[in-house]
């Protein structure tokens, strides 16, 4: 996860060092957020990513002036920094398109996608994709990507005013000046308030998850906090979302602190008290409920049905 984010984070057409991700971006099997370039504070770029069977790891990403580019990274690539690859990519094995793509490190390469192009076409409308690169293939699902894009949009229209954490490089005077210290008031606050809108819709997923994952639960004896730790189990991934979210809105208030499991540790607790106080809400709601003599209370929701599992 720690090579994916970095991967993330380098995905600028010019050399950047960029620091995230800040909020949350998850559409279907791509995820990621916002970054901010680690010299300046200043918002750079929306990224996801989605990561195959094979290893692979696709990203993609979109600056402020909507420079589109398409990456891929592998653990162990040995590629040649700073030197350009031809390959082609083949969607539904129908359309090839030859680009050239460049090399960022050793494990990670960017293709340029502009915007309006048969590309970013091709991207958007395939279902799969095919990797050729010399003797070398890789095969992808294109999941989601017709709602992945537009997301990342949406993501660059909100993350204007964000700022980030500087680098200890940053020149004093940069660090001094009032002015710049008035717009960092002003970009945390506005980064402040994206992070608790992204934390409201996080919220509401993982308790809509809840409630359908631990509604059998709730008719036991058992303690709230026991089903609320139970049910988060079965809503992981959603809990997971709104844990980081909560860790990166406590650093935004207080500042990048030294202890970091502290800070987890924190966060954690938040969220398990947000799903424990639904937990006793929602058996309040249930116990309020006059049920007519001879009549059972309503059987809880089957559980949905299983997703097609997706082909990597």
């Amino acid at each position: 996860m720690r090579a994916v984010a970095v991967a993330l984070s380098c995905l600028l057409p010019l050399p950047a060092v960029a620091a995230g991700p800040f909020g949350k971006i998850v559409v279907g099997n791509w995820s990621g957020g916002t970054f901010t370039n680690d010299q300046t504070g200043a918002f750079s770029h929306c990224a996801v990513s989605a990561r195959y069977k094979s290893g692979v790891t696709m990203l993609t990403s979109v600056t402020a002036d909507f420079t589109w580019l398409l990456g891929f990274t592998k653990p162990d690539w040995t590629l040649r920094t700073g030197e350009t690859l031809k390959l082609r990519l083949v969607f539904d094995r129908s359309s090839t398109i030859d680009v050239v793509a460049n090399i960022k490190s050793p494990t990670l390469l960017t293709i340029a996608m502009p915007a309006q192009s048969a590309l970013i076409n091709a991207f958007r409308k395939g279902r799969y994709l095919e990797l050729v690169a010399n003797d070398a293939r890789y095969t992808f699902a294109l999941t989601s990507t017709g709602e992945m894009l537009p997301a990342l949009v949406e993501c660059v229209k909100q993350s204007g005013n964000v700022r980030g954490p500087v680098s200890p490089g940053t020149p004093a005077e940069t660090r001094s000046d009032p002015q710049a210290t008035e717009k960092d008031k002003a970009a945390r606050a506005d980064k402040k308030a994206l992070l608790e809108k992204t934390r409201v819709l996080i919220t509401g997923k993982m308790l809509a998850c809840i409630g359908r994952e631990g509604a059998s639960m709730l008719l036991t004896d058992e303690k709230a906090e026991v089903v609320a730790k139970a049910a988060m189990l079965f809503c992981k991934s959603d809990v997971d979302a709104l844990t980081n979210a909560t860790i990166e809105l406590i650093e935004t208030e207080e500042g990048r602190p030294t202890n970091r499991g502290a800070v987890r540790e924190a966060a954690e607790k938040r969220v398990q008290e947000v799903v424990t106080a639904h937990i006793i809400r929602t058996r309040g709601n249930m116990l309020n409920k006059q049920v007519p003599p001879g009549n059972s209370a309503p059987n809880p929701p089957s559980d949905p049905a299983s997703r097609p599992s997706q082909m990597l």
